[in-house]
């Protein structure tokens, strides 16, 4: 069973949108609790990682700290007691184990790959048409409810919305249609037999890049997964994860958010992927000058955020911390790419729309903000229910 706190950042005062209760003062489920004082100063590097329980503070006593200070990420973090902080790690990883995907929601998507592979080079063969799996099917911050988001490889100029939609349907998919003006022009589609739903683009490599990065992120520290998929839940439960209808964010840009995250924790957690020294892979493109390749060798990685004890819990109020009051939204960027935060002057990003929205780079295509799927009022509400949970 998860305990109180950890519903009620989750599912306590639903609604719709985020911003329309502004006026609540939303109180934090740790605004009673007994604080200790956590920092780097609390570990040595010769400790074993553990998840469930940070290394004991260096004073039992913590100092009066205001809630609404500009803190620096070296500097320590005022965290809730200690029993709440073990409580809550191991609330995240019970969570974190009721949500990963079962084997049955596996076969199922890997069926339906297959079919859609067998579809497409039936209908058009000599083409060799390749189905691939991006996002949280991919990614290893999937549900067995996420939807199943595939990218089309192939070399033939003539495959077109318009007819990959015909074909499906043909196919006997249902609910299928075309979005032809999203930045990403995708076919959505039902498959009723296997019951899944799907987005379907071509030739968007870039998927596939970002994917593979997110997975790489994955798989350097056990942290990353359980506290990844806590925040997607609360956001999904609290309805800030929606990017294309509800004006809020995307779980991509929610994810590039935790990663930046956990570069920039004293000591890190995770390394810059972009900045190490690496070979292009074979599948690398060119995006405005820069490559998407990255170092993604995850076996040199392991036990690269050792030194950092922090636990999930104490990560999770971090992170809550770190959005609520810490992050200057008016002139900082979040940059996967740099493993720090970029200023919005030198991004050219302090003019225009950009200047007044949350910032988030693309670590792929530098130029393109994520966060611009939030308006103002949308970036406000998410403020306050970063607020509200830390």
């Amino acid at each position: 069973m998860l305990s109180t706190q950890l519903k009620s950042l989750c599912i306590e005062e639903p609604h719709v949108m985020p911003f329309l209760s502004l006026d609540d003062p939303f109180k934090s489920p740790h605004a009673c609790t007994p604080v200790r004082e956590y920092g780097a100063s609390d570990v040595t590097s010769d400790e074993s990682t553990d998840l469930s329980s940070p290394a004991e503070p260096s004073s039992p006593q913590a100092p009066d700290v205001d809630d609404h200070a500009d803190i620096s990420p070296s500097v320590p973090i005022i965290l809730p007691d200690r029993h709440v902080e073990d409580a809550l790690s191991v609330d995240i990883l019970e969570l974190h184990q009721s949500l990963l995907p079962t084997m049955e929601s596996y076969v199922r998507r890997t069926r339906f790959v297959n079919k859609i592979e067998t579809i497409l080079n039936e209908e058009w063969p000599g083409h060799d048409i390749r189905a691939y799996l991006f996002g949280s099917s991919e990614n290893d911050l999937g549900t067995s409810t996420s939807d199943v988001d595939i990218c089309l490889k192939t070399t033939w100029p003539n495959l077109e919305l318009s007819t990959l939609a015909a074909a499906l349907r043909k196919h006997g998919m249902e609910r299928v249609w075309m979005v032809p003006h999203a930045k990403v022009p995708i076919v959505k589609m039902w498959d009723p037999v296997l019951q899944l739903a799907c987005d379907m683009n071509i030739n968007n490599t870039l998927a596939l890049q970002n994917t593979k990065m997110v997975k790489t992120y994955c798989a350097i520290d056990p942290r990353v997964r359980p506290l990844a998929m806590a925040i997607k839940h609360w956001t999904r439960q609290r309805a800030l994860n929606d990017a294309a209808y509800g004006g809020t964010l995307s779980t991509y840009t929610w994810t590039c958010m935790i990663i930046n995250f956990l570069q920039m924790r004293e000591p890190p957690i995770l390394p810059v992927l972009h900045q190490m020294d690496h070979e292009k892979s074979p599948d690398n493109v060119v995006i405005h000058g820069h490559d998407s390749s990255f170092f993604t060798n995850v076996d040199a990685l392991q036990g690269f955020g050792r030194r950092n004890q922090e636990s999930l819990g104490g990560l999770l109020f971090a992170f809550f911390r770190r959005f609520a009051y810490e992050f200057d939204y008016d002139t900082q960027v979040v940059s996967v790419r740099h493993g720090r935060y970029l200023s919005k002057v030198e991004k050219e990003w302090d003019q225009g729309q950009n200047s007044r929205l949350l910032c988030v780079e693309e670590p792929f295509n530098v130029y393109r903000n994520l966060g611009n799927s939030a308006d103002e009022a949308s970036v406000l509400g998410i403020k306050v229910e970063f607020q509200r949970a830390s």
